[in-house]
């Protein structure tokens, strides 16, 4: 046996171990999903909510192109538009749940919604505010999953703007080469 499969057996080795002394998650059983997704919880494990840090973003784009690139880019990403009310200039997703080992050993049971809302700030320019939410039946301050969930979320939100920038330069350069 090689050095490095001997270190990979010893590590995964070592990762079971922890893995087996870590208390059992508490399995909470929910109910069918509510209107929005989220499953209905059992009283006495009801959702906690944690909201991400919303990330601003200015698009040289009047709000008409922009909600519709915005819900591509979710869409493409198999969320679920729950809610889209262009007047109130708001788009939120259904509750879907997060299928990750490690996020289940740490916080159990996980659900994730976007929140995206858009306010012009004249013709061609919008402000995007997008949110991402998590749900879940454990507290999850102090979890020692939080940092590396902040971190994904932030890289998702930048990887879901790149995508609604760059939707919306190709159709500007598209609209430009067809008029």
């Amino acid at each position: 046996m090689g050095g490095l499969s001997r270190v990979m057996l010893q590590t995964g080795t070592f990762s079971l171990i922890l893995i087996a002394s870590l208390p059992p998650p508490v399995l909470a059983r929910d109910g069918p999903p509510g209107p929005d997704g989220l499953p209905r919880a059992a009283p006495r494990h009801p959702w906690k909510l944690f909201s991400g840090t919303p990330r601003t973003d200015t698009l040289s784009f009047p709000s008409g192109d922009v909600i519709p690139a915005a819900r591509r880019a979710l869409e493409a990403d198999q969320w679920e538009i729950f809610t889209l009310d262009t007047g109130r200039g708001e788009m939120v997703t259904r509750w879907k749940a997060l299928h990750h080992p490690l996020l289940w050993l740490f916080m159990g049971k996980a659900e994730a919604r976007c929140t995206v809302t858009f306010r012009p700030l004249g013709p061609s320019r919008t402000r995007v505010v997008f949110q991402g939410d998590l749900a879940s039946h454990h507290d999850l301050k102090g979890n020692p999953m939080l940092g590396t969930a902040k971190r994904a979320y932030a890289k998702a939100a930048r990887k879901w703007a790149a995508e609604v920038r760059q939707d919306l330069s190709d159709r500007r350069r598209l609209s430009t080469v067809h008029p």
